[in-house]
């Protein structure tokens, strides 16, 4: 198993268990400003789930 700071550097592309890239993700929970998502594994059959936090905002030119 890898630890959480590698698997947060490496973008959540591999298993944090066996390191496979056979990774699958959920539907996305948002909740005041994070965002959770159920992950799993293909190869090994490990859950867990991602969180994602509000970070920035990018303004489009409002219309009116």
């Amino acid at each position: 198993m890898i630890d959480k700071e590698s698997y947060i550097k490496g973008k959540g592309l591999s298993c944090p268990f066996c390191e496979a890239e056979s990774v699958q993700g959920g539907f996305i929970q948002i909740e005041a400003g994070k965002a959770f998502q159920e992950m799993g594994c293909t190869e090994c059959e490990g859950a867990w789930q991602d969180v994602y936090e509000l970070i920035d905002i990018i303004p489009y030119k409002r219309e009116g």
